[in-house]
């Protein structure tokens, strides 16, 4: 069985030779076909039936798709676009990691997150960005 499995993936690996493959935009695609496949299983309207299915081809066709460069172009335009959303995301994992051992202010100024340890009791926080200082406590 294993031996079946390493020559199919070898065939697969093969075949996809000179193809784009996956993105963060074929994923995203991906998920976005799922979620209108869930909303069409309640609502019912035909119309979103219609537009999951060729949500979820095109993800597929540009996984495909031996136009590299037209697909690096797309994914550029999508992760240019979804940069901001992307970027408050990690901070907000990043303070959620975070939540135990460190604290985060806003500057005042320039408004950039500074992360502060926690347990300092009361410091004076220098902005990395634009030097002003805060007096906060930790």
């Amino acid at each position: 069985m294993r031996d079946w499995m390493d020559r199919f993936k070898r065939r697969m690996d093969q075949w996809m030779i000179g193809r784009y493959g996956a993105d963060e935009f074929s994923r995203f695609l991906f998920i976005l076909g799922i979620i209108l496949i869930l909303i069409y299983s309640f609502t019912g309207i035909r119309i979103l039936g219609l537009v999951t299915w060729l949500v979820i081809i095109y993800s597929y066709y540009r996984c495909m798709s031996r136009r590299i460069i037209k697909r690096s172009r797309e994914r550029d335009i999508y992760l240019r676009t979804t940069e901001p959303v992307r970027r408050k995301w990690a901070l907000v994992k990043r303070m959620w990691n975070d939540r135990n051992t460190h604290r985060y202010y806003k500057c005042p100024v320039c408004k950039k997150m500074i992360r502060v340890p926690k347990g300092k009791g009361r410091i004076a926080i220098k902005c990395p960005n634009c030097r002003n200082e805060i007096i906060k406590t930790t």
